[in-house]
């Protein structure tokens, strides 16, 4: 044996010096790069403006065919009795979006493969005339997918449009294995710019279990997220790789500052949290960033259309202030799914007809005013000026009872600044969070005493904990604690107006500062020590 002993310390040698394969020279190439914390496309700056449009597999007779959602035009109906006029179909909308001033849609496909019945193995999902289902094996049939997707990117090529694409989550072996014959399939399309591989962990990730068995430990979340990072490495390496994140409080087990994704694409809505959660990205995960989802929903009467177009207007201000890179807003038509927050998001409604310029494609639907804006966003200019906002410390103006605390580094005692701070009522039915300043403090307001908490910060590890605060009264005049008003009131049911400034801007942001500092009692919280994970590379 000792013959091999030096050839082997040699091999040993050379594999530790090892290193990375440097990224292509993309930029004489149609495929879209980064480069400087911005897209590129060859030498230009590329800035997605990107709207989000939900796609399914539709079966006409013996023929499949991609199709947008049974919703869209008339509720639960396919228009198009034919393969080529359900393609027509597609075309027409997505010229419609071209026209809108939009230069990239998001694709989402996530549900087009199901589930057997908890066994791990998966069947794609075609829908009928009738919307009922037909389900073929995943594992025989890649061919019915990906001849899908090759027919909407041809479409959007034609309209020089590109696609980021929501994928089916790969967690599950099988579905592992179909995301890597789907990214090799298309790894030479430059149309599909980038691919969303999990739609808000924070929602959906183990959403088929219960309670603390959906929690998922941030090392797990790293490793999963970066066998998927090998995946592009390997199959699309000219393509670019996201997740479209949720809220801030993502990070107490999906830490975006850590995860090996090229860029952020996060989730924001509610006008009290979106200024403030555009502005913990931008400054909290140190990685380039768009917005892939927001809306206000909008139907003209509970909301009216101007304050959706005034809406737009500013988030997409805020977004480009605080440097993001792209703006994305949920979704191309109203549906009927239910609720308001959902059916009205849309820059389409159901009623009335649109033609496409070209007279050659009648979509069932108005535009509201907001599609109308579009085309001028790109002509603002950035202030390069991103504020912390007026309310980021009490996004939704709770103003019964306040909890100061300061969360600190475990090895060097120093403060955490964007730590997060989460807590929940005892019945688990009211949550919301709060933030850390720079000097690791934070002043945590609800309507109902808290008692259950978690706490993490970027990079940082989580704790989890229940505490009984011992709330005492700010002064001698303040009402009982058990007849406070609104303790009960999720955010869900906040709106924003009676926050609003009564003055000329009538700016959807305009937020009055005296109402997110109000409090009767007042609780301490001892500090909380974070550490620095311990498995990031």
């Amino acid at each position: 044996m000792k013959y091999f002993i030096f050839p082997l310390i040699a091999l040993l040698i050379l594999s530790s010096c090892k290193t990375e394969k440097p990224a292509p020279d993309l930029s004489r190439t149609n495929f879209i790069y980064l480069n400087n914390n911005e897209f590129k496309h060859r030498d230009s700056t590329f800035f997605p403006l990107m709207l989000n449009y939900p796609i399914c597999i539709r079966k006409i007779g013996d023929e499949y065919v991609v199709s947008p959602y049974h919703d869209y035009e008339k509720a639960r109906h396919f228009e198009g009795s034919t393969k080529d006029s359900a393609l027509l179909q597609v075309e027409g909308h997505m010229k419609l979006i071209k026209e809108m001033g939009f230069n990239t849609v998001r694709l989402a496909a996530d549900n087009m493969l199901w589930e057997i019945d908890d066994t791990k193995k998966y069947n794609i999902i075609a829908f009928k005339e009738d919307i009922s289902l037909e389900k073929r094996r995943l594992k025989n049939n890649y061919d019915i997918y990906f001849d899908r997707i090759h027919e909407i990117t041809d479409i959007a090529k034609k309209l020089d449009l590109r696609i980021m694409y929501l994928l089916t989550t790969p967690i599950d072996e099988e579905v592992k294995n179909f995301t890597k014959a789907l990214l090799k399939e298309f790894s030479n399309r430059p149309t599909i710019f980038a691919y969303d591989f999990f739609n808000e962990p924070l929602y959906f990730d183990n959403e088929e279990l219960k309670g603390s068995k959906r929690k998922r430990q941030k090392e797990d979340a790293y490793n999963i997220v970066v066998e998927w990072k090998e995946m592009m490495d390997e199959y699309a390496p000219n393509q670019l790789f996201t997740i479209g994140f949720s809220e801030p409080n993502e990070v107490l087990e999906w830490d975006a500052s850590i995860l090996p994704v090229d860029f952020v694409a996060f989730h924001t809505y509610h006008p009290l949290r979106v200024p403030n959660e555009i502005y913990w990205y931008a400054n909290y995960i140190g990685k380039p960033w768009m917005l892939g989802e927001t809306s206000l929903p909008a139907d003209n009467d509970s909301i009216s259309f101007q304050e959706q177009t005034k809406f737009m207007k500013e988030t997409y201000q805020r977004t480009i202030d605080c440097g993001g890179i792209g703006f994305g807003w949920w979704a191309f038509q109203d549906v009927n799914w239910g609720a308001f927050g959902h059916d009205h998001t849309s820059l389409l409604t159901r009623k009335g007809i649109t033609w496409t310029k070209d007279k050659q494609h009648k979509i069932i639907g108005s535009l509201k005013p907001a599609a109308k804006i579009v085309k001028t966003l790109k002509n603002y200019k950035p202030s390069k000026d991103c504020p912390c906002w007026t309310n980021y410390y009490n996004m939704l103006g709770y103003h019964n009872m306040m909890i100061k605390g300061k969360i600190i580094n475990g090895e060097t005692d120093k403060p955490i600044e964007g730590a997060v701070v989460r807590g929940w009522s005892k019945n688990w039915k009211i949550a919301t969070q709060t933030f850390t300043r720079k000097d690791g403090q934070f002043t945590f307001y609800s309507n109902t005493p808290f008692v259950h908490f978690e706490i993490s910060a970027p990079g940082m590890t989580k704790i989890k904990f229940n505490q009984k605060i011992n709330y005492k009264p700010k002064n001698e005049n303040v009402p009982p604690m058990d007849s406070l008003k609104n303790q009960n009131l999720e955010y869900k049911n906040i709106s924003y107006k009676p926050f609003l400034k009564s003055d000329s801007t009538g700016k959807i942001f305009g937020f009055k500062k005296q109402a997110f500092n109000q409090y009767y009692y007042v609780g301490e919280m001892e500090a909380k020590k974070l550490y620095p994970l311990d498995f990031v590379d």
